[in-house]
């Protein structure tokens, strides 16, 4: 049975305190908005976490087999719901937090599939304003949702499995977000996909479930551009983003300093300033052409 469970290897992460943002910048529809957006995130991570509970009474021996039909029912699903990204990945134990301070996830199943959803563009680009925090929440509020949502059509259809909410979350979203060729890691830490760029948040399903179907999106390569562009660096308002990145004895790699980060994070209840400056986000994936010309 312990082959089809994953657990840390050590990995930690930094605790979100949920009652350090300040929401007190949000007014007139935009407080009528948050007040309506942050109930339905406390929503989602709760029955997150109670559906965990109940997962774990009884853990399968055996993993079961999975159709290319279910898979495809499974996408279907999942862009009814609102998603715009869906990869898969056999789950990394070496991406996985010693603490999910959120969801009190401590154990996943063996494969991973990994889920994106589109911030809204306009709104991004108020960052560090409070439009962008707010998109912010919005994007945590209904991609925890359709996440608990289409784990519910999973388990319908016989399978175990778990839902990771975007807020938080037992494991490195980012990094298996590559791992699914959703797309590659920016300067800031953040996923840079070639249809939105850094413009998207991400959760995870851990199923119990194989074989996993082939991944569809187009790969591209990042890192060139980004070494030459350091936008999110020199535009980030307290200089959270590592010049350097730091790599850890296991190979994971520490690209901000998180407790600058999530202060400022915290203050502007979402930030966004490294995707809003950054090439991607504004002009999608053809940058990689334009910085030939």
């Amino acid at each position: 049975m312990d082959l089809l469970l994953k657990k840390s290897t050590g990995l930690r992460s930094k605790v979100i305190k949920m009652d350090k943002f300040d929401i007190s910048s949000f007014t007139d529809i935009l407080a009528d908005k948050a007040g309506k957006i942050i109930p339905e995130i406390f929503k989602g991570v709760q029955k997150a976490r109670r559906d965990y509970k109940n997962e774990i009474k009884i853990l399968p021996d055996e993993i079961k087999y999975a159709s290319a039909e279910l898979w495809e029912e499974i996408i279907g699903k999942a862009i009814s719901l609102g998603i715009d990204l869906i990869g898969f990945a056999p789950i990394d134990e070496n991406l996985i937090f010693e603490n999910d301070y959120v969801g009190g996830i401590e154990m996943l199943y063996e494969n991973g599939i990994v889920l994106g959803m589109e911030m809204n563009y306009d709104a991004i680009n108020t960052a560090p304003k409070p439009p962008a925090g707010l998109e912010s929440l919005r994007i945590y509020a209904e991609l925890g949702n359709a996440t608990n949502k289409l784990v519910d059509f999973i388990r319908s259809k016989g399978y175990k499995a778990i839902a990771c909410h975007p807020l938080g979350g037992p494991i490195l979203y980012p990094a298996m977000a590559v791992k699914a060729k959703l797309g590659k890691i920016g300067k800031q830490g953040l996923l840079i996909t070639k249809k939105y760029g850094p413009r998207q948040r991400l959760s995870i399903i851990a199923i119990n479930a194989t074989p996993l179907p082939e991944n569809q999106c187009e790969d591209f390569e990042i890192s060139e551009f980004c070494e030459r562009c350091r936008r999110c660096i020199h535009f980030c308002p307290v200089n959270a983003i590592f010049e350097d990145p730091l790599v850890k004895k296991n190979g994971t790699i520490t690209r901000i300093d998180s407790n600058k980060c999530f202060e400022y994070f915290y203050e502007t209840t979402g930030c966004s300033v490294c995707i809003e400056t950054c090439p991607f986000h504004k002009i999608g994936s053809e940058v990689l052409y334009y910085r030939q010309l």
